[in-house]
């Protein structure tokens, strides 16, 4: 049985006081604006919409070592709220049977802030085990190159062990498994779904593994998985 838990990490600037693009002001009136334009909006007809912002000051893209500024209010028009969820949080696999591997699925659903990408991490607090302390171990793979950080193939009924793959980048195949960075050992929680650009429900498939030789003990194993899904900003 695995426990599922996911948080979410958001970075938030605090302003001590108001900062105004423009200012004008008269006896009569007193106008702060976020920028100064000719024109902006939404615009649309029967064959295309539009939204734009015309005379802006410095807008477009500016980077250096280290720093990337994009400038311009249509960098976050129209915006979307950073948004992460699965689908399911309790993962059963049942009865095992020896050399016959089991497998199971969670789907991860994801929004990034317009022109803006994301990145989600995992990590176990520890391998499948049982109150005493007896695991099921991480999977090393076929060729015994599988880590928290390196995905190997896993098709043989004898390799034996738990780990999970996602339909992502960082898989080269659906038969290529990693293991999930271990708290307990103090492992460093790896990335395996990211994008630079913005995505909108973007759903992320993983796949869990387990197997077990016939000299595993029974019982009831568990532990629990954690995602941490954080927006680019």
């Amino acid at each position: 049985m695995i426990k599922l838990y996911y948080l979410l990490s958001v970075i938030c600037y605090l302003l001590s006081s108001p900062i105004y693009a423009q200012h004008f002001e008269s006896s009569n009136y007193n106008i702060d604006w976020g920028n100064f334009n000719m024109t902006s909006g939404r615009k649309s007809s029967t064959n295309y919409s539009l939204t734009d912002t015309v005379g802006q000051n410095a807008p477009g893209e500016y980077s250096k070592t280290g720093v990337k500024l994009k400038s311009g209010f249509q960098y976050i028009y129209p915006f979307d709220e950073f948004s992460f969820a699965i689908d399911n949080l309790d993962i059963n696999f049942g009865t095992l049977t020896p050399s016959i591997a089991t497998t199971a699925v969670s789907t991860l659903t994801t929004t990034s802030p317009s022109g803006l990408g994301f990145q989600i991490t995992t990590q176990e607090n520890s391998p499948l085990r049982l109150n005493s302390g007896t695991t099921i171990p991480d999977v090393l793979g076929d060729n015994n190159l599988a880590s928290e950080f390196v995905a190997d193939t896993w098709t043989n009924a004898t390799t034996y062990g738990f780990g999970f793959n996602a339909n992502t980048t960082y898989f080269s195949t659906t038969n290529h498994f990693r293991q999930f960075a271990n708290i307990s050992q103090s492992e460093v929680p790896q990335i395996f779904d990211s994008s630079n650009t913005h995505v909108k429900n973007h759903t992320t498939t993983i796949t869990y593994k387990i197997n077990i030789s016939s000299s595993q003990a029974a019982g009831t194993y568990q532990n629990y998985i954690v995602y941490t899904a954080t927006p680019q900003y």
